[in-house]
């Protein structure tokens, strides 16, 4: 194309440069367009932004970029999600298991033996959001193999 010294030049620009801002704003459009936010999800995001602080902390930061903005929900929503995820594990954990008839009872993942119950331990688990979730279940271990296990909930 003549004029054209940019690899960025397109037949469809007419011979103009056209950017990657300007691919990627088109993009972004396109995902805009087919990602609109529900009625509910937006009121659920009005209700935490105060329960996260995050009205106070948008007062106290007025001039934050997008990046600082962006930094400050991921850090109080991994927090959240943490703590989500340890009340969801916790809500299966109502039966005692040392209690039940063996066959009801966790196995060994090495011999599939009924585990011996040898009290609680508590763990802490890293999410993906890098917050730790504490975990607090019966220990188990195997009484032919000797293997000890935290079984799953």
């Amino acid at each position: 194309m003549e004029g054209c010294v940019s690899f960025f030049c397109t037949k469809d620009g007419g011979g103009k440069i056209q950017g990657k801002n300007q691919e990627r704003d088109e993009s972004m459009k396109a995902k805009k367009n087919t990602r609109e936010r529900s009625e509910q999800m937006q009121q659920v995001s009005r209700g935490l932004r105060d329960v996260l602080g995050m009205t106070q902390w948008r007062k106290e930061h007025p001039k934050a970029t997008w990046a600082e903005i962006e930094a400050a929900v991921d850090e109080r929503i991994n927090q959240l999600r943490a703590q989500l995820i340890q009340d969801v594990v916790q809500m299966g954990e109502t039966e005692e298991w040392s209690q039940k008839p063996e066959e009801e009872r966790p196995r060994c993942a090495t011999c599939g033996k009924p585990l011996w119950a040898r009290g609680e331990q508590t763990r802490f688990i890293q999410t993906t959001g890098g917050e730790a979730v504490k975990v607090t279940r019966t220990y188990g271990t195997c009484p032919q193999c000797g293997g000890g296990f935290f079984p799953p909930g």
